[in-house]
């Protein structure tokens, strides 16, 4: 601000730069509410990854739970699926 150089602002939609103003001069994006939504976004997102982590930590917990009462046959087979998984998610 000191240096009174010119601040150009970009809209985050169609990246047109404009000097002033709090919505977009080319497509009427409204900066506000955009990052607003933007920001609900990224915490519906968030929320979905903590309930995605939460379910896949309960089913281990079942698993480990149920060890016992598994077969020889039942828990490689679960050894390998999970191992195929692994390895398909990393590509």
């Amino acid at each position: 601000m000191q240096c009174h150089a010119v601040l150009l602002r970009r809209c985050p939609k169609c990246w047109h730069q404009q000097r002033e103003g709090a919505s977009c001069e080319k497509c009427g994006t409204n900066f506000a509410l955009y990052w607003a939504d933007a920001l609900e976004r990224s915490l519906k997102e968030e929320d979905r990854v903590q309930t995605d982590n939460m379910i896949a930590q309960a089913g281990t917990f079942a698993q480990l739970l149920l060890l016992p009462f598994s077969t020889v046959r039942g828990i490689l087979r679960a050894l390998v699926a999970r191992l195929l998984a692994i390895r398909l998610s990393r590509r």
